[in-house]
């Protein structure tokens, strides 16, 4: 259990990584600008300004209320090694399959293999077709968005 000392110190290494996504994205932003294309420059330098306004925001809070939303670590310890080892291979494997099975199909895959490894629950009969049904049209929304409305070429 924290005690209040801990609370009110710097997360350190929360401002440490925030400073590198900051640094990250500028690189990001950087290498875009010699793109002539709106449609190719405008998104990477959107998600790139979000992280630097994120990462600032997050630096902003712990320099007013150090330890804010800093939690416990005891969640972190006694985690399921093997479970996040599948879901960062789950991921990983989704992304290489998905040139040749293509975004649709590996993503649902995907969602399927982190939600097993995410459902520490029981499985109700409700969640059982409840949250297949939600992962599908979370899928395909982000397939609509992207290669509808953003016009990003997808696998």
């Amino acid at each position: 259990m924290t005690d209040s000392a801990d609370r009110n110190t710097l997360d350190r290494g929360g401002i440490a990584v925030a400073g590198l996504m900051i640094l990250i994205a500028i690189i990001a932003i950087w290498d875009t600008l010699d793109m002539a294309d709106s449609d190719s420059y405008v998104f990477p330098r959107a998600v790139a300004a979000a992280m630097i306004l994120l990462s600032l925001l997050y630096i902003l809070r712990q320099l007013i209320r150090p330890g804010a939303g800093k939690n416990d670590e005891a969640g972190i310890i006694g985690g399921s090694s093997p479970r996040r080892i599948g879901l960062v291979a789950a991921m990983v494997g989704g992304s290489l399959a998905m040139p040749w099975i293509g975004f649709m199909i590996s993503g649902i895959v995907v969602f399927g293999a982190i939600m097993g490894l995410a459902m520490y629950d029981e499985w109700t009969p409700r969640r059982r077709w409840l949250f297949p049904l939600v992962g599908v049209v979370i899928v395909i929304g982000f397939y609509l968005l992207f290669a509808q409305l953003l016009s990003v070429p997808l696998p």
